[in-house]
């Protein structure tokens, strides 16, 4: 009887030490995924404000040349319509671009490419 109840401890303690091994290997992917989603979402906010920065960086430029245009040309309106059509076609080639799947491959790619830097990093990271 004494054998049995001893044979049945050794055995709990076994299942206990597998059980947290496996909840600590569980832990530790759950850790690496909030990372690199972390790098993910950090990297597409960055990506939003530089597009931010960009665009109203581009509208006052555009503002700016169709103005100079009016004076150059001597009308009040057509600068807008040039700066309008050039607006146009960037847009157009930006729609055909997209179709094709070049920015959706770019996008897959930026982060495809995030998530190995963070890969990498890890690496580094725990060895020093």
């Amino acid at each position: 009887m004494l054998k049995l109840l001893f044979d049945l401890f050794k055995s709990q303690a076994v299942v206990d030490v597998v059980q947290q091994l496996f909840q600590s290997k569980v832990d530790s992917w759950r850790i690496e995924i909030y990372k690199k989603l972390s790098d993910v979402l950090a990297s597409i906010l960055l990506i939003i404000i530089i597009s931010f920065i960009f665009l109203m960086m581009l509208l006052f430029l555009g503002f700016g040349l169709s103005f100079y245009l009016n004076i150059i040309l001597e009308s009040s309106y057509l600068g807008f319509v040039i700066v309008g059509c050039m607006f146009m076609v960037a847009a157009w080639l930006m729609s055909l671009s997209i179709r094709s799947g070049y920015f959706q491959h770019k996008l897959y790619m930026l982060v495809l490419g995030i998530l190995e830097k963070r890969a990498h990093g890890g690496n580094e990271d725990s060895h020093r």
